[in-house]
């Protein structure tokens, strides 16, 4: 069996010659003697099977060791060289070595405080977490030089992270207000989809949403100030074919002249209506609901708690 120790320069070169392909190690090593090109390569054809844990000690010696040669004089910056870590969220860090080799990836989650390296270590394909982990326990065999060279390249890379602002996480708050811009049967339909297939994200999704029949369980004097800033034939077309129950909270909270006005425009539908402009009345209801919070009148996602506090 190959032992790795016992290989010579000729022998490691050559291996890595093997694994990478002629045509990429030399343009790893640009400018190498023609002469030196041409042993190599001959020395390669006497190279049979090499083991998979040779091959990966080749690639490591020369990644931690060859590449060393293009670093710059150690200055200030260079003592805290995995510093810039600080600055990254977990999630960051996690993109940031998902694809690089495990010993990296556990040099790098070594520099982080202890509940860091949980968090980051756990966010990581669970097929690698263990040789990561195993790698974190063997790591002082690595030159500074290769820990430099290392956390320099990671820090360029990390320019090119995506900033937590540039992109949209959906969930919960951002499928509410998707649902709050559908019609009512089509909020209503999506709605016991999920709560049948994905009860988390209906959970989720009612902190932030609700709907007209949830108006019922706001305070009179909050349901008041929604309906006396809409039309009263709206209001009558919104109570179309809901329990007495929610009508008879509208009504208890208008001004009693307001009541008899509609009433009046309530008997005024009697009989079937076109289902859009019920569906329309109940919306401008709702979008008056959403408006007062964002003013910051109240939260209406206090109201949808069932455990209250006398």
């Amino acid at each position: 069996m190959v032992d790795f120790k016992e290989l010579n320069g000729l022998d490691k070169a050559a291996i890595l010659f093997k694994t990478l392909g002629t045509k990429l190690a030399l343009q790893l090593f640009k400018g190498m003697d023609q002469s030196k090109v041409n042993k190599i390569r001959h020395h390669m054809k006497s190279i049979s099977t090499i083991p998979f844990r040779v091959k990966k000690e080749v690639m490591e010696e020369f990644y931690f060791s060859y590449i060393s040669d293009k670093l710059k004089p150690a200055d200030q910056e260079t003592k805290k060289p995995f510093d810039f870590l600080q600055k990254l969220t977990d999630e960051q860090v996690i993109y940031l070595i998902a694809e690089e080799r495990p010993r990296i990836a556990g040099l790098t989650i070594a520099q982080l405080d202890i509940e860091r390296q949980v968090s980051v270590l756990q966010g990581l394909d669970p097929a690698i977490q263990p040789e990561v982990l195993t790698e974190m326990g063997d790591l002082h065999d690595i030159p500074l030089e290769g820990v430099v060279s290392i956390a320099n390249e990671l820090k360029e890379k990390s320019h090119f992270l995506p900033k937590k602002s540039e992109f949209s996480r959906g969930g919960g708050k951002n499928l509410a207000n998707i649902l709050g811009k559908m019609r009512p049967r089509d909020e209503k339909r999506f709605m016991e989809h999920l709560e049948k297939e994905a009860p988390g994200v209906a959970k989720e999704i009612k902190n932030y949403h609700f709907t007209f029949d949830d108006l019922i369980l706001l305070p009179k004097d909050y349901l008041s100030e929604i309906l006396k800033s809409v039309e009263s034939s709206d209001v009558a077309y919104s109570l179309k074919g809901k329990d007495d129950d929610l009508i008879d909270k509208f009504i208890d909270c208008l001004p009693q002249r307001t009541q008899i006005i509609l009433e009046d425009e309530m008997d005024l539908l009697e009989g079937p209506q076109p289902r859009r402009k019920v569906e329309a009345a109940q919306k401008k209801i709702l979008d008056k609901a959403r408006e007062l919070e964002k003013e910051g009148r109240f939260n209406l996602s206090d109201f949808m708690e069932a455990d209250f506090i006398e």
